[in-house]
Order: C-alpha cells, then structure tokens, then sequence
C-alpha cells in the first residue's frame, strides 16, 4: 500500500507554468493512487507551508487541493520537506507501507527555518522515500543548477531519485517514468545478527549485478533504530 506526499512549490518563480504543473500533477496523482487502500496527501509552499488536502484515496479531493494551489512570495522548500515528512512517519498503520514524497520545485530556497540537513534527517529517520522532479527550464541561467543539485542530493540520500523533464513540457513524461518507478519498487527486510535498538543510525549498502555488471540500485542508504519499540 501507498502513502505518498505531493509537494508542490508554488512560489513567484513557477507562476507563469503552475497552470501546466497542476493538470500533470492531477493525472499523476490519479494513476498512482490506485488502490482502496492507498491514501495521498497534497501540500504547496512559498513563503510557508500549506496543506491543501489532507490523506484521502478520494481522486476528486487530491485534483481539488492540488487546483487550490495559487503562486506567492518566497520559496520555503526545506520547511514543506520537513513537515511532509513528518507527516508521512507518524501517520498511523497496521501493516508495512511505502511512505513516498514527491517534490516538485527549482531546489531553491530562501523562506525556510529549517535546513536541508534538518529536511533530509525527517525523511530518513520516518523511512521516507523522495522522489524530486526540477522544474528548471534548460534556458535558465547556470545559477539555477544550484538548487537541481540540492534536489539530487535530497534524493539520493533517501532512496529516490532526481527527474529532469529540462522544460514544462517534458513535465508529463517524468510524471509518468516516476509512476512506474513507484509502483515497481521492491519491499526487502533484514534483521542484523547484533541488532540493537538505540535510535543511532545504521549505513547500509545494497549490491546487485547481472551478466557480470553491477546494476544501479535505488534504496535508502541507512535507518535509525528506534530506542523505543519492542523487538
């Protein structure tokens, strides 16, 4: 089952191919929440963080909270991570789910109180999965690579990974390349032989190959363990 978080950013920058973004991100959202059980969730941010539609299976209520979206102010990404995140991990559940975020932004920021560390921690300590998609044009000035940079590393470190469309058209095909990426993710779990449950972090490093290459493997590159649950 799915829980996944749509992050959009919908600052001053993007107002001019929000429009677009919002029929892409409709349809992404309808052909990816696809069972009863799976549930979706819909946040925009600028200056600060808002949350348009709240966890629901509903296709309706997801393609009006992402329609409510309007552009404003600043850029407050790391905030909408953090806070996203968070809601993503202590969400309730009776049996294991995939906790997914998918952000839509430039990678800039200049509103937040938290910072990428901070962002990136919630996701990893919440079993949080981001997957990022650039809205940078390929016209746009060289600076602008800073923040595709931030949402690669925000990404990888995760588990996910970073979609470049290189315009607002190529918006849909990364929308659509994501959805199958989602729905053929693998579930493998592990016990280590000296297990201990004293909330540090634990790297680990997943290795495939086939006819001799080492595939690419999309996975988190560690876990907290938590001091609190029961073995």
């Amino acid at each position: 089952p799915l829980q996944l978080g749509l992050v959009i950013d919908t600052s001053d920058s993007i107002a001019k191919r929000l429009k677009f973004e919002q029929g892409a991100a409709a349809d992404f959202m309808q052909k990816v929440v696809t069972r009863p059980e799976d549930l979706a969730f819909v946040i925009g941010f600028a200056n600060s963080v808002l949350l348009v539609q709240d966890f629901t299976p509903d296709h309706t209520l997801i393609a009006h909270g992402v329609e409510q979206l309007a552009p404003a102010g600043g850029t407050a990404l790391w905030d909408s991570v953090a806070f996203a995140a968070d809601k993503l991990a202590n969400h309730p559940e009776t049996h294991p789910v995939a906790r997914i975020l998918v952000v839509v932004s430039d990678g800039e920021d200049n509103s937040s109180t938290a910072t990428a560390k901070e962002a990136i921690r919630n996701a990893q300590r919440g079993g949080v999965t981001i997957y990022t998609i650039s809205t940078r044009e390929m016209t746009d000035v060289p600076d602008s690579q800073v923040g595709e940079r931030a949402l690669k590393t925000l990404a990888e470190l995760t588990g996910g990974a970073l979609f470049t469309p290189g315009s607002v058209r190529g918006l849909n095909g990364s929308l659509t390349d994501l959805q199958q990426v989602i729905r053929g993710r693998y579930l493998v779990t592990y016990k280590p032989a000296s297990f201990k449950r004293d909330g540090r972090y634990r790297a680990i490093a997943i290795k495939a190959e086939k006819d001799g290459k080492n595939l690419h493997i999309y996975a988190r590159k560690g876990y907290f363990t938590s001091s609190s649950s029961p073995e």
